[in-house]
């Protein structure tokens, strides 16, 4: 086959990927991710309250289950739309940049990510490509950079450690002088860390007015709500570490370290040593800051219980990063193109497509795939 035909044949391979990847995993969010959509900032300021606040003002009154679910969906669709037309532009046009891009939709971190329908991860993906996608030269530029960090952790504070290094990463990459990079490299985590410390101090609630909060958001709600979710919203970091440090003494946590975290950060791995071949020569600082901005993720898994998500967080991380060495480094593509070969793309191919998350959007797993999927869709459209 020649190299034209086979590029047309991938192309159609992507576009069959991504297709059966919203498919099989966007299905109704769970109760957890439709009650997080609803927090708002009526008792003041609060974690993860961006979101909901937004969908106040446009809902009026009480949020019935389809605007619920029609936000969920809206929230995970523009993270996926952005994760996708980012590597669609940054990624060559070449045989192994779609090989990538079919490895990175068929990725069951990706799988992972579409079906957490509802979780705001989605709108943390959208604020981030958004901040890649703006020109870092100027000072509006990098400003306007600080300023979507700032409104990823107003959205969710896992936009500190999920892309903010990221962000950093780029900039990095993008500027010159020792002295003057290392300053622009670090404001996009300064001005995430400005925003954490404010929520820190001034949005945890007393258990009186976490009561008071869930029937507020009850009030709101045409669903039942996961009461699960506003204790989160109250619970302060040293409360975090100590629940924790109780759920390590306990087999269900390494459980799903074992048999979720071990094969997500395997494919961080793979994809921190393909981003250092596609790299090459670069100086030890550069190298270090790729393996914080793709492992950064998994630094959460020191304060909450959910492996999947910031396994999956790294997982898409690593194929961003790879977009911005591609577009940055030179002699990056053909780098890529040496690497990763057709044999090295069916082996992690064939990995990805037999290994799979318990945390998958109905918690365990999904039952059926294409087409019988489609009975399960069905929910989207029931009272």
């Amino acid at each position: 086959m020649d190299e034209t035909r086979t590029r047309t044949m991938l192309r159609l391979a992507l576009a069959l990927s991504l297709a059966l990847a919203l498919i099989n995993h966007v299905l109704a969010p769970k109760a957890f991710a439709a009650t997080q959509l609803l927090f708002d900032y009526q008792f003041g300021l609060i974690r993860r309250g961006l979101a909901g606040e937004l969908l106040r003002h446009l809902s009026g009154g009480t949020v019935s289950i389809h605007e619920i679910y029609a936000a969920a969906a809206l929230v995970t669709l523009s993270g996926i739309l952005a994760f996708a037309l980012y590597l669609w532009r940054y990624l060559p046009r070449r045989t192994s940049g779609y090989l990538l891009l079919v490895l990175a939709f068929n990725s069951f971190a990706f799988a992972s990510f579409a079906g957490n329908t509802g979780y705001l991860d989605g709108l943390l993906m959208l604020v981030a490509v958004a901040a890649l996608f703006s020109t870092p030269n100027t000072l509006a530029g990098l400003a306007l950079r600080l300023v979507l960090c700032a409104v990823g952790v107003l959205v969710h504070e896992n936009m500190l450690p999920y892309f903010a290094v990221l962000i950093g990463l780029d900039l990095w990459l993008r500027t010159s002088g020792r002295n003057a990079r290392f300053a622009i490299a670090a404001s996009p985590v300064l001005a995430a860390l400005a925003v954490l410390a404010i929520l820190v101090l001034f949005a945890e609630f007393t258990p009186e007015q976490a009561t008071d909060y869930a029937q507020h958001l009850q009030a709101r709600a045409g669903f039942a709500l996961d009461a699960n979710s506003t204790d989160v919203a109250g619970r302060s970091i040293g409360q975090n570490l100590a629940l924790m440090e109780e759920l390590r003494g306990t087999r269900k946590y390494w459980t799903w370290v074992l048999f979720d975290g071990v094969p997500l950060f395997a494919m961080s791995l793979w994809l921190l040593w393909l981003a250092g071949r596609v790299a090459g020569n670069v100086a030890p600082l550069t190298r270090l800051f790729i393996a914080a901005a793709i492992l950064s993720p998994l630094s959460l898994n020191l304060i909450a219980f959910d492996v999947v998500r910031f396994g999956a967080a790294s997982v898409l991380a690593g194929f961003l990063v790879i977009g911005l060495l591609l577009r940055s480094i030179p002699g990056a593509v053909d780098r890529l193109e040496r690497t990763l070969n057709w044999p090295h793309f069916l082996i992690v191919l064939v990995l990805n497509a037999n290994m799979f998350t318990i945390g998958v959007n109905i918690g365990a797993g999904h039952t059926s795939q294409f087409p019988w999927v489609l009975l399960t869709q069905w929910q989207w459209f029931l009272p």
